[in-house]
């Protein structure tokens, strides 16, 4: 019964000198921590920020702050200082608070804040709900643009309704769409199901010769969108008349 109580004695103390142990090394890394020697400055963003965003704005509505962290768990490559973000942009979202890698962020972005691609200009329509997929499109998206113009004419003498793929494959810049629209003279909020016609803004990445085609179909005949699986293209078409599909 001695030896056991012994041996009972000398865990006990044992434990307590490795709850010790414990406490005093968390005590020291917390010391270590309030050290100058390891807090890193980094930059974080106060709120999320959707890629493609304007750099240059967000520090003009002072959207950023610098905090400081410890040493051992700055990411590779985080941003330190606002001048590193000036004039830029981001390639993937970033949350807000999270470190923000060099990484993430573009150079000089070509095309500016839409990043247009070279050679493309930025062409902005509005479109109703059923025209523009209902509203399920969204910046980096890929669309074919269908263009439809009435008493058009024809290698026959009469005029008919024509339907062309105006751009097989157009990228979307940005998409705007109003989360709720309010009725006038009322307080009734409308959900976006609700929505009229013509609140979805869409920008699509245009060739000049294929915006220029696109600027004719919207002001002489009509557009319609139709989202393209990722990584998928879309195929040119022949034109089709009314002959063609009523037959």
């Amino acid at each position: 019964m001695k030896g056991r109580g012994l041996v009972v004695f000398l865990a006990l103390i044992l434990a307590t000198l490795a709850t010790a142990g414990v406490f005093m090394y968390s005590r020291g890394v917390e010391e270590q921590a309030k050290t100058g020697g390891t807090m890193v400055q980094v930059v974080v963003s106060k709120v999320d920020l959707p890629a493609r965003t304007d750099m240059d704005q967000l520090i003009k509505d002072d959207q950023f702050r610098i905090i400081q962290v410890p040493e051992g768990v700055v990411v590779d490559g985080a941003v330190t200082s606002l001048d590193q973000l000036a004039g830029k942009s981001n390639s993937v979202a970033i949350l807000a608070g999270e470190q923000i890698p060099v990484a993430r962020i573009s150079g000089n972005v070509p095309g500016g804040a839409l990043a247009i691609p070279n050679g493309m200009e930025a062409i902005t329509v509005s479109l109703d709900a059923s025209r523009g997929v209902a509203g399920s499109i969204n910046s980096g998206d890929h669309v074919t643009i269908y263009s439809t113009f009435k008493d058009a004419p024809t290698k026959g003498a009469e005029k008919e309704t024509v339907t062309a793929v105006l751009v097989p494959t157009a990228e979307l810049l940005a998409v705007f769409r109003p989360l709720s629209t309010t009725t006038f003279g009322s307080d009734e909020t409308q959900t976006p199901s609700e929505q009229l016609p013509g609140s979805l803004t869409v920008t699509v990445a245009l060739t000049p010769e294929d915006a220029q085609h696109f600027v004719f179909s919207v002001e002489s005949g009509t557009v319609w969108f139709g989202l393209l699986p990722p990584d998928a293209n879309g195929q040119p078409m022949e034109p089709v008349t009314f002959a063609q599909v009523v037959k």
